[in-house]
């Protein structure tokens, strides 16, 4: 039961993330990373960025039907060693948890956090929510305009594309 749980969450993390919200497209573009890719569930592009990089961010999807604290936030479950490699990553990184009874999502930042295992978060961001994710869209944008873009230089070119 507990995959086909955690199938189910990401594939309503990828209708919620790729919803149109009134806009011509979707502001993502959701990629699954496959099962086995440690800590990590989702490459996530922004679309319609026109600068010289292609902005992205990382996401882990937990999936419950545990329900809510009295404080009204999801519980789930994310061990320590998931929230600290997650943090880890020099990019935006983030969990969102899914509420499967709901089909509701919320997300959180999961950037330099080094927390213990994780037995709740915050309902304050739902995924569905056009601001949420112009907020997080906006979010990731500055986040890599701020880093600027990375111009590497290796060693093993092939002269003759040049």
């Amino acid at each position: 039961m507990k995959d086909v749980l955690g199938q189910r969450g990401e594939a309503l993390f990828y209708v919620m993330i790729s919803k149109f919200n009134n806009h011509a497209q979707p502001l993502f573009r959701p990629q699954f990373l496959g099962d086995k890719y440690p800590s990590i569930d989702f490459m996530v592009e922004l679309v319609n960025y026109t600068g010289k990089m292609i902005p992205y961010f990382f996401v882990q999807v937990k999936t419950t039907r545990r329900g809510y604290t009295s404080n009204n936030r999801l519980k789930l479950q994310v061990h320590k060693d998931d929230i600290l490699r997650l943090s880890l990553f020099p990019a935006p990184t983030y969990l969102v948890g899914i509420d499967d009874l709901k089909e509701i999502g919320y997300i959180i930042s999961a950037n330099g956090e080094y927390l213990k295992t994780v037995s709740n978060i915050s309902t304050q961001f739902p995924l569905r929510h056009p601001d949420t994710q112009k907020m997080l869209w906006q979010e990731v944008k500055d986040f890599w305009e701020k880093s600027g873009t990375c111009h590497f230089h290796s060693k093993l070119t092939d002269p003759t594309w040049r």
